[in-house]
């Protein structure tokens, strides 16, 4: 099991492929990377595609709760990036993750070579535009029950919740997704403390101000049909970064 010690907490890591260096930055808080590798290693073929849980996330170190903040894993990003011999690697952030990915942009802009972005925003100050998409869903008591729960606080508690929530996240969650989807959620690593600290981070998080720092070729992606993401949040990030490009996919939550 690839583990290497930065900043004081082993952080596990997997390298997948060959070629140019991407760092994939995972939602959550609070899940581990490996929801992406059905999704993600077919890029394989043409990239390097560097996988690795957070610092209290997955196979890495639970070092202190306190110390897990968005600036803290931006660092934990840089040093892993100095640890494996990279002078530039592209960034592909998703969800809470395109948080971390921007930061990195913002912060480390001579070490970065390209930046994917994928359902996320600058921002999480637009709660008013996130109920009206969740209403327009049609939710069923439970998950409005659990959407204002907060995490539970053990791990097959919180992968309950996630299981409550996701038809939220799909456009379509038929019988074959969602299996495929349990099979992700059975094996995930989970740390119900760690979604805890997300959903406080995420209060002060705003980088809005200074998307005109990113310079690097950006690709935006976004569901038409993503309640907490949504394309008005994608559009506000392709205005804010100069060299970007924005798609919207139909039909995807």
């Amino acid at each position: 099991m690839p583990l290497t010690k930065i900043n004081g907490t082993d952080l596990y890591y997997i390298e997948y492929g060959s070629g140019k260096p991407f760092l994939v930055m995972h939602g959550g808080l609070g899940l581990d990377h490996s929801y992406f590798r059905p999704i993600l290693d077919p890029l394989g073929e043409i990239f390097k595609l560097i996988f690795f849980d957070y610092r209290g996330h997955g196979r890495s170190g639970r070092p202190p709760i306190n110390s897990i903040t968005y600036e803290q894993i931006v660092d934990d990003v840089n040093e892993l990036r100095k640890f494996l011999g990279y002078d530039k690697v592209g960034v592909i952030g998703h969800s809470a993750g395109g948080f971390i990915a921007l930061k990195y942009a913002i912060h480390h802009p001579k070490n970065i070579s390209n930046l994917i972005l994928i359902n996320t925003a600058p921002a999480h100050d637009y709660p008013d535009e996130i109920m009206a998409n969740i209403q327009q869903k049609n939710p069923t008591p439970e998950i409005l029950a659990t959407l204002d729960a907060p995490s539970a606080p053990t791990a097959e508690g919180f992968k309950q919740q996630l299981r409550i929530l996701n038809p939220l996240y799909f456009y379509d969650l038929n019988s074959k997704l969602k299996e495929e989807v349990e099979k992700v959620l059975t094996t995930m690593i989970v740390n119900p403390e760690a979604a805890a600290r997300g959903e406080d981070l995420i209060q002060k998080y705003n980088v809005t101000s200074k998307l005109s720092k990113i310079e690097v070729p950006t690709l935006v992606l976004g569901g038409k049909d993503d309640f907490v993401c949504p394309p008005s949040q994608a559009q506000r990030m392709h205005d804010g970064i100069p060299n970007s490009e924005l798609i919207i996919f139909e039909r995807c939550g």
